[in-house]
């Protein structure tokens, strides 16, 4: 999450000098949904709601998938599936 900030930091600074909005996709090590949301807290206080749109930040994070998945059959049926029971890795 670090790194993360810091490019998000650079965003804001190149924004700040330039008015140009350029987009940020950070990627490895993000495999929850509970992650995911630390890392939208940061965009909107680093550069603000503008910079909330898949245009400006997404997700490289294929592994996130599966959680993403276990948290919706979760809300579906009330109880969480096993990983194994999901097809994708």
């Amino acid at each position: 999450m670090a790194v993360t900030l810091v490019m998000l930091e650079a965003v804001r600074d190149f924004y700040y000098e330039t008015g140009t909005m350029i987009g940020i996709k950070p990627a490895g090590g993000i495999r929850t949904s509970k992650e995911t949301l630390h890392y939208l807290v940061m965009v909107k206080e680093t550069l603000g709601d503008a910079w909330l749109t898949p245009k400006w930040f997404r997700f490289g994070a294929s592994s996130l998938v599966r959680d993403l998945t276990m948290q919706i059959a979760k809300m579906v049926d009330g109880r969480y599936q096993s990983a194994d029971y999901l097809p994708m890795g």
